[in-house]
């Protein structure tokens, strides 16, 4: 019984963390509200995996071996159906995205040069993000914005990088206004904070 209990925790607590790390794209990204669901329970399970298998192993008791089972099999259920409804897939992939890029446009404002593009990644899935990537002073800083609500939003290649996006600078040097361009079915703005990382729709 030990044995299994040691196996079983360790298979969970790997799984679990290589999952966070997936998830999370080690830090590099915001979270959406489904992801967070995703985070906060595997964040939770782990610590009372860990803390249920030592008493199991400690006092070799086979109920606590089922409620062991039961904390794993919950967990991994509710983080599968979580992500079902929030992507469309039980799991994620791990599979390499497929990316379509805006191209690189430079912007000169408040004395700083901005680089900035826009990223589709798995575009017409429902697994697309939109993603803005601005590099300033050296740093590539890699944005969220929802600019397609669905699956059925439509694009154009873009020719140049205001086909796509065109950022605005404002007062604060922190502060832009970036719209859609022509060439992606939708027209959209937003307040991007680069500093932050925050986004409010206009």
């Amino acid at each position: 019984m030990r044995k299994f209990v040691v196996i079983i925790t360790l298979l969970y607590t790997a799984v679990a963390v290589a999952a966070l790390g997936f998830i999370l794209n080690w830090f590099r990204e915001g979270l959406t509200l489904g992801e967070s669901l995703i985070v906060t329970t595997l964040l939770l399970s782990i610590p009372a995996v860990l803390f249920v298998a030592v008493i199991a192993w400690w006092k070799d008791n086979e109920w606590l071996a089922v409620v062991l089972v039961a904390i794993i099999f919950g967990s991994i259920w509710y983080v599968a159906k979580t992500h079902h409804a929030a992507y469309g897939e039980w799991l994620p992939s791990f599979a390499s995205a497929e990316v379509e890029t805006s191209g690189n446009a430079v912007l000169n404002t408040n004395g700083q040069n901005i680089s900035y593009r826009l990223e589709l990644h798995n575009p017409g899935t429902v697994a697309h993000r939109e993603y803005l990537v601005v590099t300033r002073s050296g740093q590539e800083r890699r944005i969220r914005l929802p600019v397609f609500d669905d699956t059925r939003s439509g694009y154009v290649s873009a020719k140049t990088p205001n086909d796509w996006i065109v950022l605005h600078p404002t007062e604060n040097v922190d502060l832009f206004r970036a719209e859609t361009g022509r060439f992606l079915f939708v027209r959209k703005s937003f307040r991007v904070n680069l500093r932050t990382g925050e986004v409010t729709s206009l």
